[in-house]
């Protein structure tokens, strides 16, 4: 604990931008139960504090320092975070006075508030500009690392766990896998991908090194989302990709015309030498989607979304709070069963925190995605906005069959790429003008004109 502390206290007052990379890179990669095993407080399957709680708290307290000593506007979105995670305490309270587990419902609230933390973190961060040329080699490292983690997995068949944060999940559905499918890090390859595409296809990044690194993630995350054999996550990616060609302009739809098909055919060439089962896998995932009627899955997940909808409509304002239980069976199919989680991130949301408050929270994700930056704005700004916007609806789309915002490997992510979204640009007197495009002649600058 003393040790944690000599660390955690001068990172999270000292070095903002280490703090929230940190923040990220623990959740993002580190299970849970090694997580919980170096608790600050409690742990191993007790009410407690995790290393990540006490750096957000730390980091919180900054915020608000810089807020008192009026270094740091108090504007809209820290007030609509500020309200969000009066409403998340409020569920947790609501939730453990009729009767959840306090454990389940700390570890529910948690998931939650890491994002909201994490976007009260990060917002002094955004508007500074050598702190987010820090936070930019911060979120390569971090792609780089996730990508050669999830093939660590694969490669070692790590065990799966009973957090479902970690390792390979013996067998897929409809498939003759025998292997599994991968599971460590199932959110965020979508938003690794998706970001280092937006570098790579923007045009403006000039060294071959960092372009060959973009590449690199782009290449590992995306064979990790293969691995996965999770068809949203699958389709969320491709759209999150496209919409990225889309918002970066025709320059940007040429780059992806002549590198995409190359690398996709390179990495299936690769796949049928190293491992051509798991093309047939692939093919075999997708095909089953037209067998609805006999997916498991699918049923499943029918039904528990019924019993989540009748929770939520005998409780669609305050909804049940964290920690809340379904129990459901069904008879020669599902065994019964009891149980806080539910599949679709949407309804779990209304369930846990009720209606109104799930709007509101699903609706700023929703305004991050469509906000657009202001003119003038850096590029790398640019290009890291137009990125985070697309994975932001990746992770949206996901949310219809996979409970992102209870995933605690994911929350922190989106917190982070709501302010990117949200930040307001530089000043258009002190920003850089886009550099030239590779291959193209040079811009004009546009020239700048004072105020009077």
């Amino acid at each position: 604990m003393a040790v944690a502390a000599i660390v955690v206290i001068p990172l999270a007052f000292g070095a903002p931008v280490a703090a929230l990379s940190v923040l990220v890179a623990v959740t993002v990669l580190v299970p849970f139960e090694v997580q919980d095993q170096f608790s600050a407080v409690g742990g191993s399957g007790r009410p407690g504090l995790l290393l990540v709680d006490v750096l957000l708290v730390l980091g919180l307290c900054r915020v608000g320092w810089l807020i008192l000593t009026r270094r740091l506007e108090t504007d809209m979105p820290l007030l609509a975070a500020a309200g969000v995670a009066l409403v998340v305490t409020g569920a947790l309270v609501w939730g453990i006075t009729h009767g959840a587990a306090v454990s389940e419902a700390g570890h529910e609230a948690r998931r939650v508030m890491l994002g909201v933390g994490a976007f009260v973190l990060a917002w002094p961060v955004v508007r500074d500009k050598a702190a987010r040329r820090r936070l930019d080699g911060a979120l390569i490292a971090l792609g780089l690392a996730l990508g050669v983690w999830g093939l660590i997995q694969w490669g070692f068949s790590i065990d799966y766990t009973s957090s479902a944060d970690v390792g390979v999940r013996k067998g897929v559905d409809l498939t003759s896998s025998e292997r599994g499918s991968l599971q460590g890090g199932l959110y965020a390859y979508p938003v690794a991908v998706t970001l280092a595409w937006a570098a790579l296809v923007s045009g403006r990044v000039r060294s071959i090194a960092l372009r060959w690194l973009l590449a690199a993630i782009v290449c590992l995350n995306a064979i990790c989302l293969w691995l996965t054999y999770e068809r949203t996550f699958w389709v969320a990616t491709v759209v999150a990709c496209a919409v990225v060609v889309m918002m970066s302009g025709a320059h940007a739809r040429r780059i992806a015309a002549k590198w995409a098909p190359l690398g996709a055919v390179s990495l299936l060439v690769c796949l049928a030498v190293l491992a051509p089962g798991e093309i047939r896998t692939a093919v075999q995932r997708l095909v089953s989607v037209t067998q609805l009627e006999v997916d498991k899955s699918y049923e499943y997940r029918v039904i528990e979304s019924q019993v989540v909808l009748d929770e939520i409509k005998s409780r669609p304002l305050t909804g049940s709070g964290f920690g809340a239980t379904i129990t459901w069976s069904k008879d020669n199919t599902f065994d019964t069963l009891t149980t806080p989680f539910a599949h679709n991130g949407y309804l779990w949301l209304a369930w846990k925190i009720g209606i109104p408050a799930a709007a509101f929270l699903v609706l700023v994700i929703a305004a991050a995605v469509v906000r657009r930056g202001p003119s003038g704005e850096d590029w790398r700004r640019h290009t890291l906005r137009i990125g985070s916007r697309a994975a932001l609806l990746a992770l949206l789309l996901t949310g219809v069959t996979f409970p992102a915002f209870d995933a605690l490997g994911i929350t922190a992510v989106m917190g982070l790429l709501v302010a990117v979204c949200f930040r307001g640009g530089d000043d258009v007197a002190s920003a850089r003008p886009l550099p030239p495009l590779r291959g193209g002649a040079p811009e004009q600058a546009r020239p700048r004109v004072r105020p009077r």
